[in-house]
């Protein structure tokens, strides 16, 4: 199936199409036009317009063979493609990501994203993402990443722009904290622009899963996970009926490491095992507790409710693995199937002093920014003893 289709651009917040002659066509990519029509951040190597052809050049290439074989795998064997919509969403740190609709004769509307850089890092980040998403597809089944369909770079007069091809959660939103006259309370951003408030006692179920899915792919034999990662850069989004399932999705995988740099001693038994486990186990209930005020704002140090959610998201994870109830079926070596009382257990010799100790060092190596380290400082004494309370009644 090769073809050239119909294809339109757009971007939130802007009625009609966008093209040649339109306002918003010549802007510097993640630039602003200010009163006096000038532009700001003219340092972006591409305007919207020519970042749109870009897009529309490195899907159509080669007869459209990425976008033919991605519908294929989403939809009818026979869906033949009848037009495509490019929309611009945002403008990420690394990524300015572009929501592709395509409209078929015989299935609804189908969703990809396309991520795209135009320059350092997010030239670089391009490839190695597509490479960790690609390698982890069928690691956990079913499946909380999304699946990609190519990869590659496009010139365009002289300009490099790298792109990969994904899935695009459809029905899935961003959601940070955000204040209310009540206090803090997290806040679904809906597609339409408008944020929906939901309580907390809804609200942890999205910090569970969270917990879940990173502790999914949690590699237990080595102690690689999934990082960096933050809840203010939308790295996770929660399905639109998140007070009925609290579902989520990573959208994104940078990279994985290890928490902490071990001796060479790989060992991946006994005290090896659960000491990277409890490396990994006390960072992420740190790293669950801290975004930003509405995904931007002032840093801010999520409640113990988010804690508890994230105890019980790890745990059953780990249950889970140990069970089979989770992962592609086979896992070499196999995870212990006590692993979850095994480590309770062993979280439970330590004291609550010992804890702390132990969290503020895992806190030195990650390199947090100020705000981070001074919320962490201030909450950790408190953060540890719950740790130690949740752990003992486990």
């Amino acid at each position: 199936m090769s073809f050239r289709p119909d294809i339109s651009f757009y971007m939130p917040g802007y009625s009609g199409r966008i093209g040649p002659g339109t306002p918003l066509w010549d802007m510097p990519l993640s630039g602003k036009q200010t009163a006096d029509n000038s532009f700001q951040n003219r340092c972006d190597p591409f305007t919207v317009g020519e970042y749109f052809l870009a897009a529309q050049n490195f899907l159509t290439r080669d007869s459209s063979e990425m976008l033919c074989r991605a519908v294929s795998s989403l939809a009818d064997k026979g869906a033949r493609i009848q037009s495509l919509t490019i929309s611009l969403e945002k403008h990420g740190a690394f990524y300015h990501p572009l929501k592709i609709t395509i409209t078929t004769r015989l299935c609804p509307s189908i969703y990809l994203v396309l991520n795209g850089a135009v320059k350092e890092p997010g030239l670089g980040l391009i490839k190695t993402e597509y490479q960790l998403l690609s390698s982890m597809a069928m690691k956990v089944m079913p499946a909380f990443i999304p699946r990609v369909f190519g990869a590659g770079e496009i010139t365009s007069h002289g300009r490099k722009a790298a792109f990969f091809l994904g899935e695009w959660f459809a029905g899935f939103c961003e959601f940070h904290v955000t204040q209310t006259p009540g206090g803090n309370q997290v806040a679904l951003w809906q597609d339409d622009g408008t944020h929906m408030v939901i309580p907390w006692h809804h609200a942890a179920r999205i910090y569970e899963k969270i917990a879940y899915v990173l502790t999914a792919y949690y590699e237990i034999h080595t102690g690689h996970a999934i990082d960096p990662w933050h809840h203010a850069a939308g790295d996770f989004v929660v399905a639109a009926g998140v007070l009925q399932t609290g579902d989520v999705r990573l959208i994104t995988i940078r990279g994985t490491a290890p928490v902490v740099e071990t001796a060479s001693d790989t060992s991946a038994s006994g005290a090896h095992l659960l000491s990277r486990l409890l490396f990994y186990f006390l960072n992420l209930t740190l790293r669950m507790r801290l975004d930003r005020l509405d995904g931007t704002g002032p840093m801010v140090f999520l409640p113990q409710i988010v804690l508890d959610a994230t105890i019980k998201g790890v745990l059953t994870a780990l249950n889970h693995r140990a069970n089979g109830f989770l992962g592609a079926g086979i896992e070499e070596p196999l995870v212990p199937e006590d692993i979850c009382p095994v480590f309770v257990d062993f979280v439970n010799g330590f004291s609550q002093a010992q804890l702390k100790d132990i969290t503020e060092n895992l806190m030195d190596a990650w390199h947090p920014d100020a705000a981070e380290a001074a919320l962490v400082r201030e909450n950790i004494y408190s953060h540890c003893s719950r740790i130690y309370r949740v752990l003992k009644n486990a």
